[in-house]
């Protein structure tokens, strides 16, 4: 039995994972200001080892609360199953580089495009000779929904639709729903025919909290479950 435990703090939420061995045995929502971590921890006393992901800050926080195992704080000077071919790898979102090693957990040695669809969307490529690309940074649903809300006198502020969208709409609502959906998808399938004509093979995966509005609008993609970040965590630390 070895249990370790994964933390992934985006910028909504703060979401952790218990593995036993490659098996997921809990995962959860926790507060970084309150004693849950600890709480964990106890609960599962054969936790020795864990990683930490974040992008939305409260690290030290978390830190404090499990100094009784030993952590690897995720970064891009981490030491990782790829090489990084980036100018400054201290810049790199510690979610990128746990998706890119989700894929490969799923996919080694292969040509993977990671879409994530989150607050924003990020496009990343982990090439079959494992070697891991950033690609494009664009705005994600909320963003562009808030954006056009911010800045104009009378759009209402709006949120996505699992309805199939229109060219021709009925109402304002209709309009900026169709259009920040559409537009995302046109996006995304204009990107992976480009990383298409210059990596064979490739596969598509679509992560993040939002891609369960695209399941019927992007054809030929692997769209992951809520457990594909934690995945990578773990197949990082077992590198490690």
């Amino acid at each position: 039995m070895n249990k370790i435990l994964t933390i992934d703090i985006g910028n909504t939420r703060a979401k952790y994972a218990v593995f036993d061995d490659d098996i997921i045995i809990e995962t959860g929502v926790f507060d970084p200001y309150s004693n849950d971590l600890k709480e964990i921890i106890i609960r599962h006393h054969k936790i020795k080892k864990g990683i930490l992901s974040s992008v939305g800050g409260k690290v030290e926080e978390c830190l404090e609360q499990l100094k009784e195992i030993e952590v690897v704080t995720l970064s891009g000077l981490s030491p990782l199953p790829f090489d990084i071919p980036y100018a400054n790898k201290k810049q790199i979102g510690s979610d990128r580089i746990a998706a890119v090693a989700g894929a490969m957990s799923i996919k080694p040695n292969e040509n993977n495009l990671i879409i994530d669809i989150g607050t924003c969307i990020t496009y990343d490529i982990i090439t079959s000779d494992n070697i891991y690309h950033c690609g494009p940074i664009s705005p994600g649903i909320r963003l562009r929904f808030k954006s056009m809300n911010d800045y104009t006198n009378k759009l209402p502020l709006c949120t996505a639709t699992k309805d199939d969208l229109k060219i021709i709409c009925e109402s304002t609502e209709e309009c900026l729903q169709s259009g920040v959906l559409m537009a995302i998808s046109l996006e995304i399938e204009g990107f992976i025919k480009l990383y298409s004509n210059n990596y064979k093979n490739l596969n598509v995966f679509i992560i993040g909290g939002d891609n369960i509005f695209f399941e019927n609008k992007l054809k030929n993609c692997i769209f992951a479950d809520a457990n594909f970040i934690f995945n990578g965590l773990r197949y990082i630390l077992n590198y490690q």
